[in-house]
C-alpha cells in the first residue's frame, strides 16, 4: 500500500496559559512565531525587529490566509477590536487576488473584484491615503504598496490620493468588464463537482476517471478565477493528492508545484506555510525517485524551518523523511 503524502499545517497555539505568552498584540503580518517544545512555549522572531518596535503575533488571521475584509471581521467577532496593524495598513496583492476573478481579456493579468470586496477596499485604501503622515508610523502608504500590485491592479497606482475608486466587475488593470455573478455560479458548480470527486478519492477510488473529473473542474476554476485565487491553490493541492494515490507521481508533483506557486504570491517566499507545502512536495519527489529534486526542495524548506524554529526544527520534525535527509 502506498505511503501517504507527508504534510504539515499550521494550527493556532494557545499561549494564554503562559503569562508572558499572553501579552503580545496581534498583527496580520506577525514578526514572531510561537511553538511548543515539550511543556515550554518558544517565541522566535521571524524578521529583524528594530529597538522600540513591538513584538506581534497572529491571533489567527494572517495576510495570505484571508483577505483584509475577512480578517477584520473575524477579529472583531472573536476579540472585539478593529485591526489597524501593518498588514491592514498597506496594499497587499493577496488582499486583492485571494478571492478575485480573472479578466475576460485572456492576455491580461488584472484582477476583478465583486461588489463586497470592491466597496471594502475602496473605503479602506482611501482612508489610508488620506491619513496624515504623522499617523503612519512606518512609511507613507504610497511607499508601502506591495511590489506585485502593479501586476494585477496597476490602476490603483495611478489614482490621485483620496479619490481612489474600485469599481466592482471591472478589471483593475485594463478596465474590461466581467460578469462576476455568472463567474460565481460557474465556480460553485466546479467546486460541487470537486467535492464529489474528492469523496470518491477518499473512499479509495482514485483512478483515471476521477483524475479527469478533477482536471476538468480545475480548468473551470482557472477560466473564471484569478490565477492567484486561493481556491485554485486548494484545488491544485487536492489534484496532487489524487494523482499521488493513483500512482501518477509526475502529475502529482506538477500540481503540488502549481499550488505552491500561488501560495508564494499570497504569503511570501519564506513563509512557514510554504515550508509546510514543500514537505508535501519533497515527499512526492522522494516517492517518484527524483532524489535531486527532493534534495533541492529539502534545502529550501530547511531554510524556512530554520527561520521559524531555529535549531529545534530537527527535533520537532525528525519523523519526516525529508528532514532526516538534511540536518536543519
Amino acid at each position: 500500500e502506498k505511503e501517504p503524502i507527508q504534510s504539515l499545517e499550521q494550527i493556532r497555539v494557545g499561549q494564554a496559559l503562559y503569562k508572558t505568552g499572553s501579552l503580545f498584540n496581534h498583527s496580520c503580518k506577525p514578526n514572531i512565531h510561537l511553538y511548543f517544545l515539550s511543556r515550554g512555549l518558544v517565541m522566535r522572531t521571524t524578521e529583524f525587529v528594530p529597538m522600540g518596535c513591538p513584538l506581534e503575533l497572529s491571533y489567527g488571521p494572517e495576510v495570505g490566509k484571508w483577505d483584509c475584509k475577512d480578517r477584520i471581521r473575524s477579529l472583531e467577532e472573536d476579540y472585539f477590536f478593529h485591526c489597524r496593524c501593518r498588514g491592514c495598513s498597506q496594499i497587499n496583492i493577496s488582499d486583492l487576488v485571494i478571492n478575485g476573478y480573472c479578466c475576460v481579456n485572456t492576455n491580461c493579468t488584472g484582477v476583478v473584484l465583486d461588489s463586497n470586496a470592491a466597496t471594502f477596499e475602496s473605503k479602506r485604501l482611501n482612508h489610508l491615503l488620506a491619513a496624515p503622515k504623522s499617523l503612519d508610523h512606518h512609511v507613507q502608504v504610497r511607499e508601502k504598496v506591495h511590489t506585485d500590485v502593479g501586476e494585477v491592479a496597476s490602476s490603483l497606482l495611478t489614482e490621485p490620493s483620496g479619490s481612489l475608486h474600485i469599481e466592482p466587475e471591472i478589471c483593475l488593470k485594463c478596465g474590461s468588464r466581467c460578469d462576476v455573478e455568472n463567474s460565481h455560479l460557474e465556480v460553485n458548480k466546479a467546486w460541487n463537482q470537486l467535492r464529489r470527486v474528492e469523496e470518491l478519492m477518499n473512499s479509495g477510488r482514485a483512478n483515471a476517471s476521477v483524475l479527469s473529473d478533477f482536471l476538468r473542474s480545475i480548468a473551470v476554476l482557472r477560466t473564471f478565477l484569478h490565477m492567484y485565487n486561493k481556491d485554485i491553490a486548494d484545488a491544485e493541492d487536492k489534484v496532487a493528492k489524487a494523482c499521488y494515490l493513483a500512482g501518477e507521481l509526475r502529475k502529482a508533483r506538477k500540481h503540488c508545484e502549481a499550488s505552491i506557486k500561488i501560495l508564494k504570491k499570497l504569503y511570501e517566499e519564506e513563509h512557514v506555510v510554504i515550508g509546510n507545502e514543500m514537505v508535501k512536495l519533497a515527499s512526492i519527489q522522494f516517492a517518484s525517485g527524483d532524489s535531486n529534486g527532493a534534495w533541492d526542495t529539502t534545502k529550501r524548506l530547511s531554510q524556512i524551518f530554520s527561520k521559524y524554529y531555529g535549531s529545534h526544527a530537527e527535533t520537532l520534525f525528525s519523523y519526516l523523511p525529508c528532514v532526516k535527509q538534511d540536518k536543519l
